[in-house]
């Protein structure tokens, strides 16, 4: 805009001098000459068009001299000969020299996402655009499965005449530096996980991976917001015999409640046994001799009342018709 600008203003400058130049010849000329007077009109014309242009330059060139920046941009100041002679990370307007240029940063969350497209889309799930499709890794068992995952980072203010510096601009910098360490750091995480852990120890697995891409991070002017670990996708042959080993789990475990509860029976049967015996324990030693005799005459005396034939079981006459008492 800049180089308009001063194109506009030189061109209108050369044509308001030579308007006003050919106008004075015009007036210059002796009386009674037979050459034709000044175009009035024709000179007004290109006065009228060296002025707008004078006009357009100025306003041109004040205008690449100021800038708004919004909220979550920062920016990277640099000179026509390439050098950098500043930043503004604040928001509102901004003044610059006219010949400066500036680099823009988006200093807000962003996301890389890795998914297998569906339908040969590269939509993320999320109205986006996919960065690619999902990692493959290997565990620590040698087996290979596919990891879909979306990271959200966002670009440290303070940070982005570093990352200028090195790599020009945003879109070069994602794509040589962001994108690449996202998938050395997942490639490397489930290296320390058996195939097993792999597929168990997800929420373990995610916050390895957030750690990790972290600390590589650390210096480079770029925050880690969240890491969202959608899927880890393993070998039918694998998911298969997962099945199975869980599908065994569960029937052990059914079998070892069903044990557990004919434990729990056996016990309670056994301390009821146990509590009669006691019990009859506890009856027999209360019977002695003298109880049983004062029971007997008991009986007796209830028979007297009500009258009829006692057997008694020792002694000469077992047989006793006791009449019934009278009152």
């Amino acid at each position: 805009m800049f180089v308009f600008a001063l194109i506009c203003l030189v061109a209108g400058v050369i044509t308001l001098v030579l308007a006003r130049r050919h106008r004075a010849n015009k007036l210059a000329l002796p009386r009674g000459s037979e050459a034709p007077g000044p175009d009035k009109t024709g000179n007004r014309i290109a006065l009228g068009a060296g002025a707008l242009l004078v006009v357009l330059g100025l306003v041109l060139g004040v205008t690449s001299s100021v800038y708004a920046q919004d909220a979550g941009e920062a920016r990277v100041i640099r000179s026509f000969t390439g050098q950098i002679v500043g930043q503004t990370t604040s928001t509102g307007l901004h003044v610059k020299a006219p010949w400066d240029s500036t680099v823009n940063f988006n200093i807000r969350n962003q996301t890389v996402t890795y998914i297998n497209g569906t339908g040969g889309s590269d939509s993320d799930n999320n109205g986006g655009i996919r960065t690619g499709p999902y990692i493959t890794v290997q565990d620590k068992d040698g087996v290979s499965e596919n990891v879909s995952l979306t990271v959200r980072y966002s670009i440290r203010p303070a940070s982005v005449t570093t990352i200028y510096t090195s790599f020009r601009d945003e879109e070069n910098f994602k794509a040589s530096f962001i994108t690449q360490d996202v998938r050395a750091v997942v490639r490397e995480v489930p290296n320390n996980y058996s195939t097993l852990e792999v597929l168990t120890k997800r929420a373990e697995i995610e916050t390895s991976i957030e750690q990790a891409l972290t600390k590589r991070w650390a210096d480079t002017g770029v925050e880690v917001n969240s890491i969202s670990l959608q899927e880890i996708q393993a070998p039918k042959a694998v998911t298969e015999s997962y099945a199975e080993a869980q599908q065994a789990q569960i029937d052990v475990t059914k079998q070892q409640a069903k044990l557990d509860a004919t434990k729990v029976s056996a016990q309670q049967a056994v301390v009821t046994a146990q509590a009669n015996a006691k019990a009859n324990d506890l009856l027999t030693k209360s019977l002695s001799s003298q109880v049983l005799t004062q029971h007997y005459i008991d009986a007796l005396e209830a028979s007297a009342d009500k009258g009829g034939l006692v057997v008694v079981p020792n002694g000469s006459s077992p047989l006793i018709n006791i009449p019934k008492a009278t009152k």
